[in-house]
C-alpha cells in the first residue's frame, strides 16, 4: 500500500513527529497545567538555550496566534492526515493542500522577523533558518502536490478516456 506512495509516507512521518512537537515544545504557554508534560520545560530550556529563539523567550501577540493555530488547527488536521493518509482517503489533497499554504505563509513570517533581529548574530539566524526552513520546503512541496493531484482529479477526462 505505502511503498507506492513515497509522498504520502514522508507527510505521514512529519504529522505523526509534528502532533508530540506541537504538545511538548511549541504550544506549552498555551496549555492548562493539567495537560503539559514534566518533559516539556527542560525541552523548551534546552532549545531557548540553544538557538536563542526570541518567539521562545516573549512570544509577540502575532506570534501567539500562530501557536493557537497550531494548537486549534494544526492538531486536529494532524491527527486527521494521519488516518486520511493510511486510508489514501480522497480528501487528503483538500486538507493538506490548505495545510501546506498555511505552513508556508506564517514560517515565511516567522524567518522574515528572525532575520530583522538586531541583537542576534548571523550565525544564531542562520541556525534558526536551519530549523524553521525545512518547514517551508514542506509546506510549499505539500501545496505543490496537493494543487496537481486536485488537478488531475478535477480536471475533464479526455475525449478518448
Amino acid at each position: 500500500m505505502f511503498p507506492s506512495r513515497k509522498r504520502d509516507c514522508a507527510y505521514l512521518f512529519f504529522f505523526l513527529t509534528h502532533i508530540p512537537i506541537i504538545y511538548l515544545i511549541d504550544t506549552v504557554p498555551l496549555q492548562p497545567a493539567w495537560l503539559q508534560s514534566s518533559l516539556s520545560p527542560p525541552i523548551r530550556a534546552f532549545y531557548v538555550n540553544t538557538y536563542r529563539d526570541k518567539f521562545f523567550e516573549a512570544a509577540p501577540v502575532w506570534f501567539q496566534s500562530f501557536m493557537w493555530m497550531e494548537l486549534l488547527y494544526h492538531v486536529p488536521l494532524s491527527l486527521w492526515a494521519v488516518w486520511a493518509l493510511m486510508k489514501d482517503h480522497p480528501f487528503v489533497p483538500v486538507h493538506l493542500l490548505g495545510f501546506g499554504v498555511q505552513v508556508v505563509v506564517t514560517t515565511i513570517a516567522c524567518l522574515a522577523t528572525v532575520w530583522s533581529w538586531e541583537d542576534r548574530t548571523v550565525e544564531e539566524k542562520t541556525s534558526l533558518t536551519s530549523l524553521y526552513g525545512p518547514y517551508i520546503a514542506l509546506g510549499a512541496g505539500m501545496a505543490i502536490d496537493m494543487a496537481l493531484r486536485l488537478q488531475s482529479q478535477l480536471s475533464p477526462k479526455s475525449k478518448r478516456e
